[in-house]
């Protein structure tokens, strides 16, 4: 009996260390404490885990927006392109016909100078003028639309983005702008040209008139 006794005791597992001599309520408030210490820690994890979360949302969002504001600006691009193209063919049909009437009033000069006062000639003049009134009005007309261009690219530049390819949107602006600026200035360099050659045939024109009606007029007798 007294063998067996002393087997049950040795069997029996030992207490751990941190609550050995501890009563039970000890025990217990040292657990709680751990417990409360370990919630607030995971607490604090919990909380920074949102804040990270709630970051990459806020990120995605400015992402999606920025993605938005791009395409905006790429698709606005692509419309000004294909708008300074055809701003360049009108300007090279301008140009053409600027040349064509040039030559026309020379031939004019040159080869009809006699024939100024009749009425075919007269007439062959004044459609030289209607010409270049039409001529004026497409130069109007390339005015108003690349302020049409300027207007739009304004209104559709809304929003703060980052830089692009190396460039920034203010810097595709100015570059849009200073393209924009170029055929404004070559429209007011052929318009000024034009009118400087209207005013010069008009001159050369009343020159020969004066000619003509000064010059004696051997052929009537």
């Amino acid at each position: 009996t007294s063998s067996s006794a002393t087997a049950a005791v040795s069997t029996t597992p030992k207490l751990p260390s941190e609550i050995t001599g501890k009563t039970v309520e000890e025990i217990i408030k040292e657990w709680n404490a751990e417990l409360q210490e370990r919630t607030g820690k995971f607490r604090k994890q919990a909380s920074a885990i949102a804040e990270w979360d709630r970051r990459i949302l806020q990120n995605r969002d400015v992402l999606l927006r920025l993605e938005i504001e791009v395409a905006k600006v790429v698709e606005t691009q692509a419309s000004l392109e294909r708008q300074l193209e055809l701003i360049e063919t009108h300007q090279q049909e301008v140009d053409k016909a600027l040349q064509s009437m040039e030559e026309e009033a020379e031939r004019i000069y040159k080869d009809e100078r006699g024939l100024l006062l009749d009425d075919e000639a007269a007439s062959t003049r004044d459609a030289m003028y209607e010409q270049a009134e039409n001529v004026e009005r497409e130069l109007e007309h390339m005015t108003d639309q690349i302020k049409s261009i300027i207007e739009t690219v304004n209104s559709s530049q809304g929003g703060e983005l980052e830089a692009l390819d190396g460039m920034t949107p203010l810097d595709v602006v100015v570059k849009i702008l200073n393209n924009q600026l170029t055929s404004l200035m070559w429209i007011d360099e052929k318009a000024e040209e034009f009118s400087g050659r209207i005013r010069k045939l008009a001159a050369q024109g009343n020159a020969a008139d004066g000619e003509l009606i000064a010059a004696p007029k051997y052929w009537m007798s």
